[in-house]
């Protein structure tokens, strides 16, 4: 198992919410979709 996917199994044991800023960018939306649907945290996006 690579060291990202330790991260992330851990992460997946104790859920943790995120707050990301800039909800409008494309870079911060890919990043929620990709964490989601891995499902290690819960998000709140901030917008401005």
């Amino acid at each position: 198992m690579s060291f990202i996917e330790e991260i992330k199994n851990r992460a997946r044991k104790d859920i943790k919410t995120i707050a990301l800023p800039e909800a409008n960018d494309i870079r911060t939306l890919e990043a929620v979709d990709i964490i989601l649907k891995e499902g290690f945290s819960n998000i709140i996006l901030i917008r401005k």
